[in-house]
């Protein structure tokens, strides 16, 4: 983990939130400027790590609840860097990847695909024997494919599944990357077996339908359809 930390802390530049704070600050209420203003100079004041970190969770929930995901993810990460604990890392990295979504901004986007996948990494680097963060990272790499390794993502997917075959989440998301990539009757088998071991999970249920129908399974597809619906 000291490697990964010292390999993070290399790649983590504050002055890119400094200007994307600086911006959203001129264009706050007075009110909301001022609840965080307030919550800066608080932070400011105190030489307690548990305070500052009760500071940057503040800071992180009003920035998102303010429509900004990327400071919202930096003080998530200062919280993370205080904590040192698999769930910061993860918040961390959640948090990013809205941001990552979000976006309207190429290079904000890319700042927080890069953050995410770090926050992530940081997790299961902690804790790996913890199937979600795993998975976590693996979709994030599928989404924001590394320019050096594009399919870094699905690999580790495919070897979470491999691993764990019962593990739906893994096999949704393998099946919703099969559909992306024009392999219907994998995807098919994939949401099918999901469905199998967790039949009341809506979100393969609502995407079998998409599968269905590109294989020519129309009743199974309306089946679905006005399950998903229901």
């Amino acid at each position: 983990m000291k490697e990964a930390e010292k390999v993070r802390a290399l790649d983590f530049r504050p002055t890119d939130f400094i200007n994307i704070k600086r911006a959203a600050i001129s264009n706050l209420s007075s009110e909301r400027r001022n609840t965080i203003e307030s919550l800066d100079f608080a932070l400011e004041q105190t030489n307690d790590e548990s305070k500052k970190a009760e500071y940057h969770k503040e800071l992180s929930r009003n920035w998102m609840q303010f429509g900004y995901p990327a400071l919202a993810g930096y003080h998530a990460e200062l919280v993370a860097q205080i904590e040192m604990t698999a769930e910061s890392w993860s918040i961390a990295g959640s948090t990013y990847n809205i941001c990552m979504h979000q976006s309207e901004s190429d290079r904000e986007r890319k700042l927080c695909g890069n953050r995410s996948i770090a926050g992530f990494e940081n997790a299961v680097s902690l804790d790996p024997n913890n199937l979600d963060y795993r998975l976590n990272l693996a979709v994030t790499l599928s989404d924001f494919p590394p320019e050096n390794n594009p399919m870094q993502g699905i690999t580790q997917l495919i070897e979470l599944n491999r691993q764990n075959p019962d593990y739906v989440p893994a096999l949704f998301h393998l099946g919703r990357l099969a559909i992306q990539t024009g392999q219907f009757q994998r995807a098919v088998e994939r949401l099918e077996r999901a469905h199998d071991l967790d039949p009341s999970d809506m979100r393969v249920i609502c995407l079998l339908p998409v599968a269905y129908a590109q294989t020519g399974e129309e009743m199974k597809a309306r089946r679905f359809s006005e399950l998903c619906e229901q």
